[in-house]
C-alpha cells in the first residue's frame, strides 16, 4: 500500500520545537536597531552650534553702446584723495614716511555679566568714533533637554587708524581678556600701483573721446567706442579699489570674539590641577549623558512599546504556524503508523 506523502516536507521529522533560527536573528537584529539609535538620541541632544554667516560680495559688469544723440562729453571720474600722502604713517606711533599701513586685531574675552560687556564695548566703539561692520550673537536661552546656553558674540569693528592702540588698550573693561593678537600690513605698494594705473586710464580716455571726435567712419568710431567702453570699465573698477585701500587705511579692524562663562580663566594650572579638572569634567560629562539617556527613553517609550507589541505579534504569529504544521505532521505520521498496521495485519490474515 501506497503512503500519502505529507503535504509540507520541509518540515523536520522530530517533534521537538527549537525555534526558528531566523526568527530569532531577525529579534536580535531588531533589538541592537532600537538600543542603537536610542544610544545616537542621547549622544545627539546636547550638539548645538552655528554656522558663521559671511557677507557676499557683489560684482556687476557694465555695458556700453553708442548712441549718436548722446554728447560723449569728458566724464568726471572719481580720483583718489590728492592729500591723501599726507596720511601716511597712520596709527598713532607709526608717522613712519612714505608707507601706508592697515591694521588689525584679534580679541578673545570672558564675561560673567554678558550684557554689561555688551554696552561697554558699544559705549567704546562710538567714544572712538568707530562702528560695528558685522556682527553675530548665539546663546541666551534654554533648550529642550533644560539646560542653558551660554550667550557668545562675534563682532567685527572698525576703528579709526589713530585711536586703534588705544582701544586696544581699554578691552581689559570689556571682560576677562584671554588672547588679543594684533598685526598690521604694508599697502604702500599696491595703492601707489593703482593709482598709477588709474591715471594712465584717465589719460587713455580722454585721448579714446578725442579720437571720437576725429573718426571720420562708422567701422573707426565703433572700435574707439569698445576700447573707451573697456577703459571707463577698468577706470570704475581701480576707482572702487582706490576707495577700498584708503578706507582700510583710514579705519583699523579688530574682531572681537566674547563668551558668557560661570568661571573666568584663571593663571595657569599646574599639571595635577588639570588632571584633577579632567576627572570632574568627565564625571559631569557622564552624568549629563545619563540624564540625557533617560529623557530620550522617556521619549521613546511609545515607539519602543509600538516595536515591541509589533514584534511580539510576529513571534507568536511564527510560532502558531509552526505549532500548526507539527500537528499536521504529528497527524501524518499517526496515520502512516495506522496504515502500515493494517497492512501488516492483512498480510498475516491472508491464506498460504
Amino acid at each position: 500500500m501506497q503512503q500519502r506523502p505529507f503535504p509540507d516536507t520541509h518540515i523536520g521529522r522530530t517533534t521537538k520545537n527549537k525555534g526558528d533560527p531566523k526568527m530569532n536573528k531577525w529579534t536580535k537584529l531588531i533589538a541592537l536597531a532600537l538600543l542603537a539609535a536610542v544610544f545616537l538620541t542621547a549622544c545627539g541632544r546636547k550638539a548645538s552650534g552655528g554656522d558663521y554667516d559671511y557677507p557676499a560680495a557683489a560684482e556687476s559688469g557694465n555695458s556700453f553702446y553708442y548712441d549718436e544723440s548722446y554728447d560723449y562729453a569728458p566724464m568726471e571720474v572719481p580720483a583718489p584723495d590728492p592729500t591723501y600722502e599726507g596720511k601716511q604713517g597712520n596709527s598713532a606711533g607709526d608717522k613712519q614716511a612714505g608707507l601706508i599701513l592697515t591694521f588689525s586685531a584679534d580679541v578673545d574675552i570672558e564675561t560673567l555679566d554678558f550684557e554689561q560687556s555688551m554696552q561697554a564695548i558699544r559705549s567704546a566703539i562710538e567714544a572712538c568714533g568707530g562702528y560695528i561692520s558685522s556682527q553675530r550673537q548665539n546663546g541666551g536661552y534654554t533648550n529642550y533637554g533644560g539646560y542653558y546656553v551660554s550667550q557668545s558674540v562675534d563682532m567685527q569693528i572698525k576703528v579709526p587708524a589713530d585711536r586703534f592702540q588705544e582701544f586696544l588698550n581699554g578691552t581689559a573693561q570689556f571682560g576677562n581678556v584671554t588672547s588679543v593678537n594684533s598685526w598690521q600690513e604694508d599697502i604702500t605698494g599696491a595703492y601707489m600701483d593703482t593709482k598709477a594705473r588709474l591715471e594712465s586710464l584717465e589719460s587713455q580716455r580722454q585721448r579714446l573721446m578725442a579720437m571720437m571726435d576725429q573718426a571720420e567712419t562708422v567701422s573707426d568710431l565703433i572700435q574707439i567706442e569698445a576700447q573707451l567702453s573697456e577703459t571707463i570699465y577698468q577706470i570704475e573698477s581701480y576707482t572702487s579699489q582706490m576707495k577700498i585701500y584708503q578706507g582700510l587705511a583710514d579705519y583699523s579692524t579688530i574682531d572681537i570674539s566674547l563668551r558668557e562663562v560661570s568661571v573666568v580663566t584663571s593663571n595657569p594650572k599646574t599639571f595635577g590641577e588639570r588632571i584633577i579638572e579632567t576627572f570632574r569634567r568627565t564625571g559631569r560629562n557622564f552624568v549629563d549623558f545619563c540624564e540625557d539617556l533617560v529623557l530620550t527613553l522617556i521619549e521613546l517609550l511609545p515607539v519602543l512599546i509600538l516595536l515591541a507589541v509589533i514584534v511580539l505579534a510576529v513571534v507568536k504569529v511564527v510560532k502558531a504556524r509552526k505549532a500548526r504544521k507539527q500537528r499536521e505532521y504529528e497527524a501524518w505520521v499517526a496515520e502512516q503508523q495506522k496504515l502500515q498496521a493494517q497492512a501488516q495485519a492483512n498480510t498475516n490474515t491472508d491464506p498460504q
